[in-house]
């Protein structure tokens, strides 16, 4: 397969396996929130635990089926998890400066975006390089 190919075939499940993170994230959040657990009605926790689940389901699926690499998953696995905290970081920071600057939902997908390529191109050129 040509590089353009592999490129765009690796943004393509890039994007899809996010997405599917996300869906799991917000389900997982969902139902924790729902149960109404003592521990669990603080919506911080029930992000905490629901947002390992969408990074551990989109680790393993870039890591096995997109890129391909199952080698040196220790340090594969710390770089991937480094650049998701880098992107919250980002994020939350482009979110509280820009905030007063337009809607906050119209800014949040905007950043989302953004966010979401600068750790594709983070993941590609440190996570699985060859």
């Amino acid at each position: 397969m040509g590089e353009k190919k592999e490129l765009l075939r690796n943004l393509l499940l890039y994007g899809i396996f996010g997405a599917g993170g996300a869906v799991i994230d917000y389900s997982v959040f969902s139902i924790l929130v729902s149960m109404d657990i003592s521990f669990l009605s603080v919506s911080a926790v029930a992000t905490v635990i629901s947002g390992i689940c969408g990074f551990a389901f989109t680790f393993i699926t870039n890591t096995f089926l997109n890129f391909k690499k199952s080698d040196a998953l220790g340090r594969r696995f710390l770089s991937y998890g480094s650049i998701c905290v880098l992107g919250m970081i980002v994020s939350a920071v482009a979110l509280s400066v820009f905030e007063d600057s337009m809607n906050i939902y119209l800014l949040k997908a905007i950043v989302l975006v953004l966010v979401s390529a600068m750790q594709f191109v983070l993941n590609k050129l440190i996570t699985y390089k060859n």
